[in-house]
Parts: structure tokens; sequence; C-alpha cells
């Protein structure tokens, strides 16, 4: 269990979290969504302990998450950054093993390591150098990176943002496939309403520093409440498939 309670953060003088409460839903995929500035990505900082509030907490199973040791949270929580170090003659598997340095330097899993490489498709790509993959291929190696970790929660911060349209929909489709097969809580930033429709269970809308509506996506994610957030106008097509969102 996650939990904000009261959470406030200012840079300076300039407040971009006001006061948030919010309990993360276990077990599901939460986007979350706002304009440019609206403090979203602040509050995606505040989540993964790159800030600290400067008033109210945030808690991890009950304890405040900034109680934990640094390997005993990353044990817990992972984290795919936007934009990731590029080691350019770093291999992949090398890379991959990586996410086992929270358990400390003389944990071995190997098993693990083969079963993540062969669930992300990387297993032909492991003897090469991170510098020759695609995009794509990049994401799926910082996101096995995290799952070495065997974490509860996962946290990406845009994860399709680099990615052509093939690759953000495989990518969104394979978080999906982890989520529903491994019980993984998903927490990350998308700006496509569209895909956030699609891929999540839980949508919270984000706007000067404050939620300005929680729930379940497709009754979040509808005209009367993006509209005012995103200063646009909207409809929702109802197709077999599927809502989405049409700006017009």
């Amino acid at each position: 269990m996650i939990k904000l309670e009261g959470v406030s953060f200012a840079y300076g003088d300039y407040p971009t979290v006001r006061d948030v409460s919010y309990e993360l839903k276990d077990h599901q995929i939460t986007t979350l969504i706002g304009p440019n500035g609206s403090g979203k990505s602040t509050l995606f900082k505040l989540l993964t302990r790159s800030l600290k509030p400067n008033k109210g907490q945030i808690l991890l199973n009950g304890e405040n998450i900034w109680t934990y040791p640094p390997k005993k949270y990353a044990q817990n929580v992972a984290i795919v950054h936007q934009q990731n170090q590029i080691y350019d003659q770093i291999q992949v598997i090398d890379l991959v093993r990586m996410g086992q340095i929270p358990y400390g330097n003389n944990f071995k899993n190997s098993d693990r390591l083969t079963k993540i490489l062969d669930y992300l498709e990387l297993s032909d790509l492991k003897n090469k150098d991170l510098s020759r993959l695609s995009g794509g291929q990049r994401q799926r190696v910082w996101l096995a990176v995290a799952l070495m970790q065997d974490p509860e929660y996962l946290f990406l911060d845009e994860p399709t943002t680099y990615l052509d349209l093939h690759f953000q929909y495989s990518f969104l489709k394979l978080l999906r496939r982890l989520n529903k097969e491994q019980n993984l809580t998903i927490c990350m930033i998308l700006h496509d309403l569209n895909e956030a429709l699609e891929f999540s269970d839980q949508s919270v809308l984000f706007n000067h520093g404050e939620i300005v509506a929680e729930g379940r996506s497709e009754e979040i994610l509808i005209p009367e409440l993006i509209d005012p957030v995103f200063n646009i106008h909207s409809e929702l097509i109802e197709t077999q498939r599927g809502n989405f969102l049409r700006q017009y």
C-alpha cells in the first residue's frame, strides 16, 4: 500500500503540490494525467523519493518512505525514468544484472535473470551493447533492470515519450501483461489521454498542484473533466473496441 497523507511541496515560494491525499490502488495500473506545469511530475518525484515533502507524508506499507534504507526501498519500489543514463559499452545482460544491487553484491539469481530476459524478449539481445539497440529495445532493457529488483510497485515517468507509435503500444501492452500476470502495481505518467484510457485502470487528473478528479479511467477521462483542465474541446467516441477521445 502506498498512501499520500496531506502532501505538499514547493520550490522556494512556488507551491507545486498542495495538500494531496491519495491511496494508490494495489494490483492496478494508475496513470497520472495533467497539462504541463500541473505538478504531476513533482508528484511523481515525491512518490519515488526524488523529492521530500515539505508537509505531510507518503506511506509504503504503513511506514514513511523516508524511513526505509535505500536498498530496502529499492526492493519494494522500482523506477523507470524518462531519461536514463546511457552506458555505451555495457552489454544488455550486465546492465540488467544491476537490478540485483539492492540485494547485495554477492546476490545472484540467474533463474530470475533468464526468465526476465525471456519474458521481455531480450534473450537474443543480451550480449549486445546498449548503444546498438533501438529506442523500444532500450526501454525494455530498463524495464528488465527494474523487474530484477522484484518490486511490489513499478513507477514509470512518461515511458512512451521517445518511442514511435508501434513501440508505444507494444510497450504499454507489455505493462498490462505484467500487471495481469504478476499482479504488479504500476503507476505512470502519460501525456496521451487515449493511451491512458486504454491501458490504465485508474487515472488521477492533476492541475494547479491538486487532484481535480480520481477514479476509474473511463469515469475520469471524459470531456466534462478533461476539457477545462487541458483547455480543449473533445468528445468521447464509443466503439466496439472501447472508447476514445477526439479533440476538435
